[in-house]
């Protein structure tokens, strides 16, 4: 019985992992930062919690697997930031009409780091992160919006301590 409720607990406690980042000692007073880029007449702007890692503990979620469902539920209730445009967007494949949209990470257990995009009604837009090792360790959590050589094209670069992925961005081209 007192094995049942502890392995409860431990359980209980990984599956709060985000929570404990967003809102422990650690990130009480995170920065919020905020990135937008203008291409032409089109705006496109992030805002997030820049959280601390506590020495990388944030891998060890994708670790917990039983996990996954709690951990995700709670960031999708309490999200890291947001991003806004003012035009339709093709971003890693993926269309993102414009508008506000609250941003979250989750996990998945066949495609790991999940990057949402979820607007005020209707379903996440998602993409996988396939996260690569940085030349630098990050103490906490940066997201840039990185401007490109190319008309209307940029990326946003997202880095977790000692990784990182860049989502290229495009507006999409209105149909006449």
């Amino acid at each position: 019985m007192m094995k049942s409720v502890i392995a409860l607990t431990c359980a209980a406690l990984m599956t709060c992992g985000l929570q404990a980042q967003i809102n422990g000692s650690l990130n009480r007073n995170a920065a919020k930062v905020t990135n937008a880029i203008e291409m032409g007449k089109n705006k496109v702007s992030v805002s997030y919690t820049a959280i601390r890692f506590g020495d990388g503990k944030w891998q060890k979620a994708k670790d917990n697997k039983d996990g996954y469902e709690g951990f995700n539920k709670f960031a999708a209730k309490k999200p890291i930031g947001s991003v806004t445009t003012s035009c339709d967007l093709t971003a890693a494949g993926r269309t993102i009409p414009a508008g506000s949209y609250s941003m979250f990470f989750t996990l998945h257990e066949r495609a790991g780091w999940l990057l949402n995009l979820k607007p005020a009604e209707g379903e996440s837009i998602m993409w996988a992160m396939h996260l690569k090792d940085t030349a630098s360790k990050s103490a906490c959590m940066k997201i840039s919006i990185e401007p490109s050589d190319t008309d209307d094209t940029c990326a946003i670069a997202i880095t977790f301590g000692d990784k990182s992925v860049s989502v290229p961005v495009t507006v999409k081209a209105k149909k006449e």
